[in-house]
């Protein structure tokens, strides 16, 4: 040991400290990462999605919406949820007005089985999108699509409701008339509007 240094618990102290001689900078604290933004407000994003509808801007409502799936999907790391199925509901109707028909059923569907997973097959809410998945197929106009869709309608109304169920029954009467009444005529114990996908329900996610 130097004559210049003296030991201390808290380490080496040299001659510069004694002299009042500036140090070594400290290296400036970590910065703590940025919090992560929580999910999106649905209710208050369909709304948007809505007025937009309502006043013919069809183009930006369908992408608001894309915008809001990407974004929910995002901060939920993709867990399935009832407020994800009223997502894919509203894009299904947006696909209706702009006259994509396949897509519109294609994502009622999709929301009919989250709701089935998710709530069971005797909630009501299923029971409900399983009607406005209907109403909506009863409106295809052409008997081609009709059926291709239909198909896969019934095979999703079998797995979720049961092969004897009301909605079953009336699919398969339709798929099997070789000349199907395509005037949406539905019975009673189906009719829903499936504009009802901008109907905001008040519910707690799973």
């Amino acid at each position: 040991m130097s004559e210049g240094e003296v030991f201390r618990p808290w380490g080496v102290v040299t001659a510069a400290f004694w002299t009042g001689a500036p140090g070594p900078t400290p290296e400036p604290p970590a910065a703590a990462p940025p919090a992560s933004a929580g999910p999106p407000d649905v209710p208050a994003r369909i709304a948007v999605i809505a007025a937009l509808a309502a006043e013919g801007s069809l183009d930006q409502a369908v992408l608001h919406a894309e915008q809001l799936d990407t974004a929910y999907g995002a901060a939920t790391a993709g867990t399935p949820t009832t407020a994800l199925a009223d997502i894919r509901e509203v894009r299904g109707y947006l696909a209706s007005l702009a006259g994509d028909t396949r897509a519109a059923v294609g994502w009622y569907l999709d929301a009919l089985r989250l709701r089935a997973a998710l709530q069971g097959p005797a909630h009501p809410d299923t029971g409900a999108a399983v009607r406005r998945t209907y109403s909506l197929w009863r409106t295809v106009a052409d008997p081609a699509l009709g059926q291709a869709l239909g198909a896969e309608l019934l095979a999703t109304a079998v797995a979720v409701q049961g092969r004897d169920s009301a909605a079953a029954r009336r699919i398969r009467a339709v798929l099997a008339d070789p000349a199907p009444d395509w005037s949406h005529d539905t019975p009673t114990e189906l009719t829903a509007s499936w504009e009802d996908a901008f109907t905001l329900w008040e519910r707690e996610d799973p």
